[in-house]
């Protein structure tokens, strides 16, 4: 069974650095959407956002789109639940904007075949630090969602509170790398294997790289 995919992509502050980080998360959220859907990977997406501007350009995506209510304070737990009860979600992929992007289709494939079955089933890419998190069966599971302050603790609550049996992947820059600082940012245009729509905030960034390309310097060494 291929999952819903729901991506929760938030805006953020208004300070140059940090509109800067939202355009970068914004990007790879868009990459993370194509690569999964021109891989089949899932059955639909949900796009759950607060900025209309960006929301607008994903038309040509096959893609829904669920803008937050201005009135409503955020809340994850809240807002993932509420989507999975109202897009009547079975087998969810939740990720959040700056999620994954150094992860291909076929490392997308790979973590994804760990669904199959017909019992309840999470995987993660790190079950301490939840950046994005597939499970099943998610209409159950929505009362332990709703109680989460962040996604980071989704993963440890359904596998601890929850019971439900959790693979986490493997440690690496791929599984466990996620766009939240301008240090991020910074690592990520150093790497040669990001999206196009990813690398093409990071080729205008006009930040410099010394630091970084300093620490590969040393970490390049015998």
């Amino acid at each position: 069974m291929r999952p819903v995919l729901i991506l929760l992509v938030g805006g953020g502050g208004d300070r140059p650095v940090e509109r800067t980080i939202r355009r970068a998360r914004q990007a790879a959220a868009r990459d993370l959407l194509e690569t999964l859907l021109e891989a089949g990977l899932v059955e639909r997406a949900v796009v759950a956002t607060d900025d209309r501007a960006w929301a607008a350009g994903l038309e040509g995506l096959p893609v829904e789109v669920d803008v937050d209510r201005p009135e409503e304070p955020f809340h994850f737990g809240r807002r993932l639940a509420d989507l999975i009860h109202r897009y009547r979600v079975e087998w969810a992929l939740y990720a959040g904007g700056g999620a994954a992007p150094l992860m291909g289709p076929e490392m997308w494939r790979e973590a994804l075949a760990a669904l199959a079955g017909s019992g309840p089933v999470a995987v993660t890419n790190n079950l301490h630090s939840s950046d994005w998190i597939a499970f099943f069966p998610a209409a159950d599971l929505v009362p332990m969602v709703a109680a989460q302050e962040r996604d980071n603790g989704l993963g440890w609550a359904l596998a601890r509170q929850a019971r439900v049996p959790t693979r986490s992947l493997p440690p690496s820059a791929a599984t466990r790398f996620d766009l939240d600082t301008p240090a991020d940012l910074l690592i990520c245009r150093a790497h040669p294997r990001v999206g196009p729509h990813l690398r093409g905030v990071l080729d205008r960034l006009e930040w410099p790289g010394e630091a970084v390309e300093g620490v590969l310097g040393v970490l390049g060494r015998e």
